[in-house]
């Protein structure tokens, strides 16, 4: 063999080696920047509301799926696509579907991302593939269960301004009532709030704020309202209680 022809081999070889031995594990937050360029290339309008796709599916090594398919990546990424679609002001149809899939032909430290507007009976079809195949593995530990989070959390309330000043309340899905009713998620104590003064909904993937009926009025920057979809960073005003929204 010449020594050009034993240097390209060894070359090749040497290089191959290092690369495998060397190439970086895939990386949650890859995916998750991977992610927030999708949802932005792929949003589109729709009765003039813009919306991201409902349905995920990440594809990855199978040493990358075996490190980071799980019940609780799952649960971050959920979360993850809600907040940066919050952020883009942008809608999603419905619950966001996420889908870990394995593909032999891609490298290690690499992942391919593809989303889609699907429909319920897809969404549906999905679903159910995904659980004739899922693998029963053992029971998790309590330790492990009470680290999955029971609710997620989207965002947060906190007030500013007013006499319950730093209250905060963290925001998910459920609904949320304000005002000064002992029955409320966010109880206030400013008597110029009602007791019934407003509350919160979660629609499209949206917190929505309504005002209840108020004697003195829901106001979302300096603006009275019915009903504001809330954005990060808004300013609640009710009475004399100030509060600020914020996305997580």
């Amino acid at each position: 063999m010449s020594f050009s022809k034993m240097e390209t081999f060894l070359e090749k070889h040497i290089e191959g080696f290092f690369n495998r031995k060397f190439a970086s594990d895939l990386q949650f937050a890859e995916i998750q920047k991977n992610i927030a360029h999708i949802i932005n290339r792929n949003r589109t309008k729709i009765n003039g509301m813009s919306f991201a796709p409902n349905y995920y599916e990440i594809l990855m090594s199978e040493i990358d799926y075996g490190r980071i398919c799980s019940r609780k990546s799952r649960e971050m990424l959920y979360e993850y696509i809600v907040c940066s679609v919050m952020r883009q002001d942008l809608f999603i149809e419905d619950a966001p579907f996420i889908k870990f899939s394995k593909n032999n032909e891609m490298k290690k430290g690499s992942c391919d991302i593809r989303a889609a507007y699907m429909k319920d009976e897809e969404k549906d079809k999905e679903i159910c593939d995904v659980a004739e195949k899922t693998i029963v593995i053992q029971k998790p530990t309590i330790k492990e269960t009470a680290a999955m989070p029971s609710e997620h959390v989207y965002a947060v309330l906190t007030v500013t301004e007013g006499k319950d000043i730093d209250a905060h309340l963290d925001i998910g899905s459920q609904q949320i009532h304000m005002g000064r009713r002992e029955e409320n998620e966010f109880l206030l104590t400013d008597p110029n709030v009602s007791r019934l003064h407003a509350y919160i909904s979660f629609e499209k993937c949206r917190h929505i704020l309504y005002d209840a009926n108020s004697l003195n009025g829901t106001f979302v920057n300096g603006r009275k309202i019915s009903a504001s979809c809330l954005k990060d960073k808004d300013i609640i005003d009710m009475g004399h209680t100030q509060m600020v929204y914020e996305v997580l």
